[in-house]
């Protein structure tokens, strides 16, 4: 479905994102991948982490020089599966919810999904799911508001309003996102979750998960890139 047939008002608006699509795999260090081995400086102390921790977690206080062969955690999702990307260059849309657009498009977008509602019953197509902003690992684009409804990241050095860097998504296509799973996984004659070839590997292929299944956003001062990122949930 073509977002600009759809919503022509929607063209100012248009952005690109790199989706990144992991899978599991055996990158090499100079793979783009995410998890396992990766180049480090020279000379560059290995980071480590010196916040407290709750009693029962004292394997994730160790300090380390060089980079662990065990994993210093204690739940799988803490930990990515090693894999390599994918890219693909995709068009997307803001979010539309209080004032990431114009209140009269945002109506606009609300009376077309009640309409394919009404008409397709409860597997319709909506625009925040299905022809906006893709799910899984990206580069760029827009956030997702799914958790927490639209938020200002402003730069705490600046206060420059931040640009997202990257979107790291435990889930890579669910029963929501149908539009955005590639064709070569998934069954055209199905709808949901059970379209979807190629099971766990394909659906969570990295393992992380973010607090209750959301999304971790990276924003960036675009004034100047020495301020400090910030790192927000939704």
């Amino acid at each position: 479905m073509s977002v600009a047939a759809v919503f022509p008002e929607l063209a100012p608006y248009r952005g690109r994102t790199t989706r990144l699509h992991p899978r599991p795999g055996r990158p090499g260090r100079h793979d783009s991948h995410v998890g396992g081995s990766m180049l480090w400086p020279y000379g560059e102390p290995w980071p480590i982490c010196r916040e407290p921790h709750r009693r029962g977690s004292e394997r994730a206080e160790r300090f380390i020089a060089d980079p662990p062969e065990v994993p210093a955690v204690l739940r799988e999702h803490e930990l990515p599966e090693p894999c390599v990307l994918h890219p693909e260059e995709v068009d997307t849309y803001p979010w539309a919810e209080d004032g990431t657009l114009p209140d009269s498009l945002i109506a606009l977008i609300d009376a077309w999904d009640d309409a394919q509602v009404a008409e397709h019953g409860p597997d319709a197509p909506c625009y925040q799911y299905d022809l906006s902003i893709p799910p899984g690992w990206r580069v760029g684009g827009f956030p997702s508001w799914a958790s927490t409804g639209p938020m200002h990241i402003g730069c705490g050095t600046c206060a420059t309003p931040m640009q997202l860097l990257l979107t790291a998504e435990g889930s890579e296509m669910d029963g929501g996102s149908h539009s955005w799973v590639p064709l070569e996984d998934r069954d055209p004659a199905l709808r949901g979750m059970a379209s979807i070839r190629g099971g766990r590997s394909v659906a969570r292929p990295t393992r992380l998960r973010f607090g209750r299944d959301r999304d971790l956003h990276v924003f960036t001062c675009p004034a100047d890139p020495r301020h400090t990122p910030r790192w927000v949930l939704s």
